[in-house]
This record gives C-alpha cells, sequence and structure tokens, in this order.
C-alpha cells in the first residue's frame, strides 16, 4: 500500500517538473506551472485537471490514468467551447525510470488538429468542460 502511495507522490513530483520548463502559457496547448490549473475528478485509477485559457477561449485538460507498475498515462487534451471541437495535444507515459517519450514537446493551439468527438470518453470530457465553463461565465460576484 505504501508504495503505491509512494509511487503516485513521485509519478506526481515528475509531472510538475515537466510542467516546470514550459515557455509562454498563452500559446502552449498542454497545462504547464505557469497555468492556473485545478484539480476536477478524480477516480480510484484517474485524476484529472482543467486549466482555462481565457485570451484565446481554450481549455486544456490533462489526464493521468494509472496502469499499475508500468506507470502513469498523462493525456493532454484542449477543447473550444465555442464550435465544440478539441484535440489532443500530448501523451507520455510516466514510469519509476523516467518518462516516455524522453522530450517534452510542448505544442502550440495553431499546432493541433480539432475534431468533433465521436467516442463517449471524449464527448464526456467536451461536455463537462464547456458546461463547467459556461455556468462559470454565467456566475456574476457580489462584494
Amino acid at each position: 500500500m505504501y508504495k503505491k502511495i509512494a509511487f503516485i507522490a513521485f509519478i506526481a513530483v515528475i509531472a510538475c517538473a515537466n510542467m516546470a520548463f514550459a515557455t509562454d502559457s498563452d500559446k502552449n496547448a498542454v497545462v504547464t506551472a505557469k497555468d492556473n490549473a485545478v484539480m476536477i475528478a478524480t477516480a480510484k485509477d484517474s485524476w484529472s485537471m482543467v486549466a482555462m485559457n481565457n485570451n484565446n477561449g481554450m481549455t486544456k485538460i490533462r489526464e493521468f490514468h494509472e496502469m499499475g507498475d508500468s506507470g502513469v498515462q498523462q493525456i493532454d487534451y484542449v477543447v473550444n467551447c465555442s464550435n465544440q471541437t478539441m484535440a489532443l495535444a500530448g501523451f507520455a507515459v510516466l514510469t519509476s525510470a523516467g518518462r516516455i517519450p524522453a522530450s517534452d514537446v510542448v505544442p502550440s493551439f495553431s499546432e493541433l488538429s480539432f475534431y468533433k468527438p465521436v467516442i463517449s470518453h471524449d464527448q464526456n470530457i467536451a461536455n463537462n468542460v464547456c458546461e463547467n465553463r459556461m455556468a462559470s461565465n454565467g456566475m456574476t460576484r457580489s462584494e
């Protein structure tokens, strides 16, 4: 049990370290250390975080899926709520030996290929992100 918790903590440190050397977060299509990311969902073997980019209306999502002794999958998506499309921005496997692939290519929004989500997993991501974004935009601040 402790070994599993230590491994997950180690993977989280690797993920944060990989985010730390990213450049301008306004153009980066993946969640970086400069983003104001929040945890949006956790389950037994997976968790996800989201960061909204208010400059271009894009929302970045990073999912982690534990694969046991093989490591953790890290998957980055970008959702465009204005036209209900999404793009795969990155994929890596985080292991105790390091990140696979070892280099961290950080694409810009303009380099992504957006598509209409068809499979239920992608539709759930887009729907949840866009519904929450609309709810956030509809809130008023009282002082």
